[in-house]
């Protein structure tokens, strides 16, 4: 993907970033016109370098490149106002065209994407930041720990953590997080 992006005259790469916090910063500091992101990345993973950086960068163009194509998560990031959604067995020239499209203001996703989205309506869908309180307890973290990296009270992390088993149907965290995982809504 680097070398087609790198190869493409009316793409001009600014700077790689090697994992998910490394990818926020560079974001913050060069505020690119777009960002690529891989999905599965170290220290945060794609859709979660999304929802951060955008709050730095507003007018950066955001696409994510994924290999893992579960309704639910390409759905999620869908619906988060992503400007590109992109499955990595592609052709790597399809994405770079789809990123150009992005880069000249056209919402870019891959057909196959939009297929799974299209057969995917839930009518009780998680908030962005029920998803990110789901991302920090996947990781491990309590209540206090995930307030502390949200920025909220540890009383809001418990308000999301009730709502995320409720809406998932389950009583306990390790069947709300086996769940998710089944649904492809953590990384693994």
């Amino acid at each position: 993907m680097r070398r087609v992006m790198l190869s493409m005259p009316n793409i001009k790469v600014i700077g790689i970033a090697t994992n998910g916090i490394e990818a926020i910063s560079e974001i913050k500091r060069k505020k690119p016109h777009g960002a690529l992101l891989d999905f599965s990345m170290p220290g945060a993973n794609g859709f979660e370098v999304f929802l951060e950086a955008k709050r730095w960068s507003p007018l950066t163009k955001f696409a994510i490149i994924t290999g893992q194509s579960t309704a639910p998560l390409l759905k999620r990031i869908f619906d988060a106002g992503i400007d590109g959604l992109f499955i990595k067995n592609e052709r790597p020239e399809d994405v770079c065209s789809g990123v150009v499209d992005m880069l000249s203001g056209i919402r870019s996703i891959s057909p196959s994407v939009e297929a799974q989205i299209d057969t995917l309506r839930q009518k009780d869908e998680l908030s962005n930041r029920e998803y990110q309180v789901l991302q920090e307890l996947a990781r491990g973290l309590s209540n206090r720990q995930i307030a502390e990296r949200l920025g909220v009270s540890p009383k809001t992390v418990d308000t999301h953590r009730t709502n995320l088993l409720r809406k998932m149907g389950v009583s306990s965290t390790a069947s709300l997080l086996v769940s998710a995982m089944r649904k492809g809504m953590i990384d693994i």
